[in-house]
């Protein structure tokens, strides 16, 4: 039971105890006045477990991107060949940068050795 919850019991407790008719004007306001709080309440509850809910998934997919980036921008080829392809600077691209290529080459080009771009 968060605060909130713990306050609102307390306050239907203290009117409770003032035996509060709801028959009367005053009575019917300040009764249309706590419902009105339990959905408050309610409410704040459900946005704080969505909340939780997305600050996980916002974690997780941190954690899944940062993964991303590292086979990405690492640089480093992770095949046997013994072509020294890791140290091909030809395409380090920085991020935002335009790439232009042609696609209709590429579909056409036969992949050779093992798929760094070395032909070994």
């Amino acid at each position: 039971m968060g605060v909130l919850n713990e306050k609102l019991a307390y306050l239907e407790g203290y009117l409770e105890g003032l035996e509060l008719s709801d028959e009367t004007k005053e009575g019917k306001a300040i009764y249309a006045i706590v419902d009105l709080l339990e959905s408050l309440v309610e409410e704040n509850e459900d946005m704080q477990e969505s909340l939780g809910d997305l600050e996980q998934l916002s974690e997780e997919l941190d954690e899944d991107l940062g993964e991303l980036e590292e086979i990405l921008f690492d640089g480093t080829c992770e095949c046997e060949c013994e072509c020294d392809c890791e140290d091909d600077d030809d395409e380090n691209y920085e991020f935002g940068e335009l790439v232009y290529s042609d696609e209709d080459e590429e579909d056409e080009e036969e992949v050779k050795g093992c798929g760094c771009g070395c032909e070994e």
